[in-house]
């Protein structure tokens, strides 16, 4: 591994030499889901990169160039050496930069589920030598990677920070099913444990991922930048929800108000919906969490995360309400993705719509072409059809995802057919 002398350190730390001057860096990306993978393709263009995937299957079928989970299309596959794909951190070649992908869901009880991310910085504290850079992309709370993640990695690899190892941080910001903001487009931000290593990783994005890359001041101010970015648009949908409310009793439009509101230059065009998700509806809960451990009151974020809760259970009250006048004892569900143009089911709040659907209704069936269901719960599983004809009998169909591959549907044969602008 080539090495720079730091000159700012009392404990100087061995790291890479300048990312342009230096054409054999090894990388390796842990997690292949919808953050990893994208990194993976477009870093193999300019790096040797290896990925890691702790589920079998997932290596399988990546390794045929196929991705069930539609993060990334054909062509980007084969930017992919399949050969250096693996579920075990043994085959793993010493790299110089591991950068850490990995999912941070809440649980049950709405709460930090860190686990994933803890697993995988003990398994990489044992493949760690000294040089090593680990980049973490995973979303968490201010302080996690500093009073986590650091105190993981030195404890099973027995190394110091900024003596043996560093650190970056820098939060991904995919944007699931956009075509727009790619990786490659959306400014990167950094912070390091140095100044030195901050340097190196900037370089190592902006050559690797052709994008702007902006550095934080530390580390904990790049994770907070993270969770105002999602929690502010959580907020801003709850405000939508509620003055759609007002205006449905009014007898007025939200989406047209929206729309003419968004011609002033500094209006955020944001419009009711079910704000469900594996950012949107998480992410405020990492930030009310740790607000709740400084003992700092939150109350417009919890006002927001009630309101937006509520949803799926006011649009269910209300597609109930359309069922029970026009006498409705069928029901198909157009999409289970949590967002339009996209197969991400995480966090998809259509499971709620339908939980609170099913005790009143014997035949519900959900339909949606994009998603792997393979994937999807197994309580859930026996709700989905894999094709749809306006001639299959259902009384009413309700579109909760608008799919560009449901524009062209036909539904003369319904007694109704409502859609998400119909509900909010």
């Amino acid at each position: 591994m080539s090495s720079l002398s730091l000159n700012e350190h009392e404990k100087r730390i061995i790291v890479q030499e300048t990312i342009t001057d230096s054409p054999n860096i090894k990388i390796a990306v842990v997690g292949l889901g919808y953050v990893g993978l994208p990194l993976l393709c477009q870093l193999s263009r300019s790096f040797e990169v290896w990925g890691l995937d702790s589920h079998p299957l997932r290596i399988e079928e990546l390794s045929q160039q196929i991705d069930s989970k539609r993060v990334v299309n054909t062509t980007e596959l084969q930017d992919i050496n399949t050969g250096r794909l693996t579920n075990d951190w043994k085959k793993l070649p010493l790299c110089d930069a591991y950068i850490l992908a990995i999912p941070t869901p809440v649980d049950e009880k709405k709460q930090p589920d860190l686990r994933s991310l803890e697993e995988s910085c003990t398994a990489l504290a044992h493949v760690i030598k000294p040089g090593s850079v680990v980049v973490i992309e995973s979303t968490v709370a201010p302080g996690t990677t500093n009073q986590i993640c650091i105190p993981i990695l030195e404890s099973f690899s027995g190394m110091k920070l900024n003596k043996d190892f560093s650190v970056a941080y820098s939060p991904e910001r995919i944007n699931v099913g956009d075509y727009q903001h790619t990786i490659d487009r959306v400014p990167k931000i950094v912070a390091a444990s140095n100044s030195a290593t901050l340097e190196w990783v900037a370089q190592l994005y902006e050559k690797g991922l052709s994008c702007p890359v902006v550095r934080a001041s530390s580390i904990k101010t790049a994770e907070a930048t993270k969770l105002y970015e999602n929690v502010q648009r959580d907020v801003l949908i709850a405000l939508a929800n509620q003055y759609s409310a007002y205006c449905r009793e009014e007898g007025l439009d939200i989406y047209e108000i929206t729309q003419c509101a968004a011609t002033k230059w500094n209006f955020s065009e944001v419009y009711p919906g079910i704000a469900g998700g594996h950012c949107i509806g998480t992410d405020s809960y990492y930030l009310l969490a740790k607000a709740h451990e400084l003992n700092v009151s939150q109350p417009l974020l919890s006002t927001a995360r009630r309101v937006n809760e509520e949803v799926p259970h006011l649009v269910a009250r209300r597609i109930i309400q359309k069922a029970l006048e026009e006498d409705v004892r069928s029901i198909l569900l157009l999409g289970a993705a949590y967002k339009a143009n996209t197969g991400d089911t995480r966090n998809s709040k259509v499971f709620e719509v339908l939980e609170h659907l099913a005790p009143h209704f014997s035949n519900i069936s959900i339909y949606d072409p994009l998603i792997d269901l393979s994937l999807i719960p197994s309580k859930y599983k026996g709700y989905f059809i894999a094709n749809y004809s306006e001639n299959q009998g259902y009384d009413m169909v309700v579109t909760l995802v608008q799919h560009k591959v449901f524009q062209n549907l036909q539904h003369r044969q319904v007694k109704m057919h409502l859609t998400i602008h119909d509900l909010l």
